[in-house]
């Protein structure tokens, strides 16, 4: 377990490592922790911190290795590019874990709207491939599915995992291959939207890699996914305004094409992460057993069109 880091340790630390100024005043709220980090918010009346504290030995994960180096030189990236909130820092905490600070101005209202996240995944999209040192991630349906063939291979004993099995699509007929190689947010969700007082933004860039730019429309439409985030799917009509939003007809076509596959990869994750974790971790568990549930709904609806 991460040693403790209380609230006041870390503003002991901030102003004597003097990482952030103008902090007189300043409220600082633990926010709900998650599978990766634990979070607090620091306000300061004209600017909002988020400061990270990320769990020691997450980079093994089959899907999603939390790789912290990944998202603060994603920060750096695409915060010129008005895509993320500006990195204010990336250091060690006091136990020795990486810390990453970013921060914005407030928005005068939190909600996004569809039209406002859309176009930044748009954006996004056509980023084409940075100068950092991403890992390449599987592209491709056929590079997607034995990834969460991979998956299912470690709880090859799960009598779900054989079902799972039975809607894997087939990718023998027309799927296409890879399209050209972008940066990927890859967690890409209602919930990593962030709407500041310059426009919305991405946040949460700690799985990000290069591939496919559908992945992350795959990732924004996953029912699956926005449940993790402990949000509401998005109804079909909002799915059918983001289809009429988005301007890239291209990476639209192939993503009809190449659906399935990702949601199918995703279901098979979140049923490993189901398995694993009953024991050690009931309530991750019984997340991913809902998320599951939601990207079978979704396989299942997909198929009857």
């Amino acid at each position: 377990m991460i040693a403790s880091l209380t609230d006041g340790d870390l503003l002991a630390f901030l102003h004597e490592a003097k990482i952030l100024t103008g902090l007189e005043g300043a409220t600082l709220k633990a926010l709900p922790v998650n599978y990766t980090s634990r979070f607090w918010r620091l306000e300061t009346g004209q600017r909002i911190y988020v400061i990270k504290e990320f769990y020691p030995g997450l980079e093994d994960n089959p899907l999603y290795p939390t790789l912290p180096d990944h998202e603060a030189a994603a920060l750096i990236d695409l915060e010129r590019q008005a895509l993320a909130p500006r990195l204010e820092a990336y250091c060690q905490s006091p136990q020795g874990h990486p810390l990453l600070i970013y921060g914005y101005a407030p928005a005068a209202e939190d909600d996004v709207p569809l039209d406002a996240a859309t176009a930044l995944i748009a954006r996004l999209s056509a980023v084409g491939l940075p100068s950092g040192g991403y890992r390449p991630v599987p592209m491709g349906g056929a590079a997607v599915l034995r990834h969460g063939d991979a998956f299912l291979s470690l709880i090859a004993g799960c009598a779900k995992a054989v079902n799972l099995a039975r809607l894997r699509p087939d990718h023998t007929a027309g799927i296409p291959g890879p399209g050209q190689p972008s940066l990927v947010h890859r967690s890409l969700s209602p919930g990593t939207l962030q709407a500041t007082a310059r426009g919305v933004r991405l946040i949460d860039w700690q799985y990000s890699g290069l591939g496919d730019p559908i992945e992350d429309l795959a990732g924004f439409l996953s029912p699956g996914l926005t449940t993790l985030y402990g949000m509401r799917p998005l109804v079909t009509d909002a799915e059918n305004l983001f289809f009429d939003y988005y301007p890239h007809r291209d990476i639209l076509d192939r993503f009809h094409r190449l659906r399935a596959a990702y949601h199918w990869r995703l279901a098979a994750y979140c049923l490993y992460r189901q398995e694993t974790l009953s024991a050690s971790n009931p309530p991750a568990a019984r997340a991913y057993g809902r998320a599951l549930e939601e990207e079978v709904d979704l396989l299942l609806r997909l198929r009857g069109r």
